[in-house]
């Protein structure tokens, strides 16, 4: 009998000790095409498909499917295709109806729809993306996440089951400041976590048209308007400069150190040189420039017939030197320009000894006597 009660409280003890399972926080509404649960307790790929319980810490991974969960306190979140959901944290106490819902959004379409906690406990909603933070206040919003976490986030009517519609109200927060959207169909785009939230502007479209295809083309009133506060932000860095601005006479030029790299120009005494000296040494070089330009002149033989007899024609690439006497006996020679001559030509008795052509070191001799 002793044994038996004592394994008895063994079992109850064991059973005490267990830790208790996490209790479901919600379920799956709609499960389209292929998505994957990745659990807190190391449970990965868990196949989505209707029904299945929703634990807090939960990642809702869509491929090429669609999934929808709604939570105990009739909060609904959708989830397109190509998105990425973390069930941060859920807390609801269905007595007070009030308590806490945390979601980190960062890949894809994700839409919000309110539940009670967001009527009676709205300042315990908190939901993000990459580069934003949402407050809500009882309404329904889809948020648009990019690869580089920029956030396109839309304000949406919320319909009943009657078709009655209302609109109610969001914050969008980033590092750099804030927006409220309190419009239907009411945009803003938050690029980067230091960014400013794009001014909201209203965009004319069906619920049905807001999916991921908002990444690749952008509404046309997002484009304009994002281009419209980029000039603005160019204009008003342009506002910040003081043109009037003028510091020149905060350097005392008088208490600058003479060993240092950059002398004051006080420091120079332009009259301490001799100005004639220069005149004439520049007037030196010149006349020396123009007598060589003379000598020059005398040695280089031009084109045509001097008093040798001698016709020297310019046939560039060639000289062509000709001298012919009374008998008509004719000397040609053809001579590369690039060369430079010196010709001895003694002709039926006549002499012409360095006759030079250029500069150089060729000699050429020529005896002629018939």
């Amino acid at each position: 009998m002793r044994l038996t009660n004592f394994i008895i409280g063994c079992i109850l003890l064991t059973l005490i000790s267990l830790p208790a399972k996490s209790n479901s926080i919600g379920d799956v509404t709609i499960s389209q095409g292929n998505s994957v649960i990745d659990r807190k307790d190391g449970e990965k790929g868990v196949k989505v498909k209707e029904d299945l319980d929703v634990f807090s810490y939960d990642t809702v991974k869509t491929g090429k499917g669609k999934v929808a969960i709604e939570f105990l306190d009739d909060t609904r979140v959708d989830i397109t295709e190509h998105s990425k959901l973390l069930i941060d944290d859920f807390v609801y106490d269905p007595n007070s109806q009030t308590g806490k819902l945390s979601l980190k959004a960062t890949l894809g379409t994700i839409k919000y729809a309110s539940g009670q906690i967001a009527k009676n406990s709205a300042q315990n909603i908190s939901i993000k993306t990459p580069t934003a933070t949402v407050s809500v206040r009882g309404t329904d919003f889809t948020m648009t996440i990019d690869e580089v976490g920029s956030s396109t986030i839309i304000l949406l009517p919320s319909c009943d089951s009657t078709g009655a519609c209302l609109v109610g109200e969001i914050a969008v927060d980033s590092a750099a400041g804030q927006v409220i959207l309190n419009q239907a169909f009411q945009v803003t785009v938050v690029d980067t976590i230091q960014s400013n939230p794009m001014r909201p502007v209203i965009l004319d479209l069906d619920e049905n048209m807001i999916n991921n295809l908002l990444i690749v083309a952008k509404p046309k009133k997002i484009e304009q308007q994002q281009e419209k506060e980029e000039r603005l932000k160019q204009v008003a860095n342009a506002l910040d400069l003081d043109f009037l601005k003028f510091d020149d006479l905060d350097v005392d030029l008088l208490d600058l150190d003479t060993e240092d790299e950059f002398a004051s120009r006080l420091d120079i005494d332009f009259l301490e040189q001799n100005f004639l000296l220069d005149v004439l040494a520049e007037l030196n070089k010149q006349l020396a420039l123009k007598m060589q330009n003379e000598f020059d002149k005398k040695r280089t033989k031009k084109a045509g017939q001097d008093e040798f007899g001698i016709i020297l024609l310019d046939e560039e690439p060639q000289w062509v030197w000709i001298r012919e006497d009374e008998a008509g006996n004719r000397i040609t020679l053809r001579l590369d320009q690039e060369q430079g001559y010196t010709i001895n030509v003694v002709q039926q008795g006549f002499e012409i000894i360095d006759y030079d052509l250029g500069e150089g070191d060729n000699e050429i001799y020529i005896i002629q006597n018939q």
